[in-house]
């Protein structure tokens, strides 16, 4: 996973993710004014954080903020791009901190990156740490049955610039998604990769937030109605 992400961290933006990012930032913002008008969301943890965007979206807005990716060449571009954040280079299912932040944030299916159940309470635990009662863990997740089906067994060419492209095959083992990726320049393939993502269900999800203290707030193909619709959005608040 590490190998994939520093790979695609130059055309990581190009192909909309920091777009996706400020939507779904402006979304938690109208989501807070909304549900929780009464309460103090002024810091923040974005797990798997990518080049940054989110995390200097929040920024802008007042919100202090710091984030954790696996990546180094992602960071490098997150540093670069907001020097007057903290990143950290640290895989989230072995993330400590001393500090306590108000929500954390882990959005663009990177939840889904994670396909051992046992990696999943570990990161679900250090939640409850890093979580002050009452915060709130904010993600979406893929779910298979979600995804348009033209992109179910399909390949599905994404054109980067006018000389850049990055193909991909998904396709759904048991409980995992594969996407097979390949990146061209000027036609010639740079790199290809297989990665996999867990396809994990609400229910199992719930349950596994439940037995570390949290309760399920909201979930919904529309939560956010400024971002895609193929994936669940799911809140989690810590209560214990």
């Amino acid at each position: 996973m590490e190998d994939l992400y520093n790979d695609i961290a130059k055309i990581y933006d190009e192909v909309g993710i920091d777009k996706f990012s400020i939507s779904f930032g402006n979304a938690m913002l109208k989501y807070f004014d909304t549900m929780h008008p009464d309460e103090n969301f002024k810091k923040n943890l974005d797990f798997c954080c990518g080049t940054g965007t989110l995390c200097g979206f929040f920024k802008d807005n007042g919100i202090e903020t710091k984030g954790v990716d696996i990546s180094g060449e992602m960071l490098n571009i997150a540093r670069n791009n907001y020097p007057d954040i903290e990143f950290v280079e640290q895989d989230i299912a072995r993330y400590l901190d001393d500090e306590t932040y108000d929500f954390i944030t882990c959005i663009d299916d990177a939840f889904n990156h994670i396909v051992d159940i046992d990696d999943a309470k570990k990161v679900i635990k250090n939640l409850n740490n890093l979580l002050r009662v009452n915060g709130l863990f904010i993600l979406d997740i893929n779910n298979f049955n979600l995804l348009p089906t033209y992109v179910q067994d399909e390949s599905i060419d994404k054109s980067i610039n006018e000389y850049s492209k990055l193909k991909y095959y998904l396709s759904n083992e048991e409980d995992l998604f594969r996407f097979d990726l390949e990146y061209y320049e000027n036609n010639e393939l740079i790199w290809e990769t297989s990665v996999f993502e867990r396809n994990y269900l609400i229910d199992e999800l719930t349950k596994i937030f439940n037995d570390e203290g949290f309760v399920l707030e909201s979930c919904s193909q529309h939560l956010f109605d400024e971002v895609r619709y193929e994936k669940w959005k799911i809140i989690f608040k810590k209560v214990e």
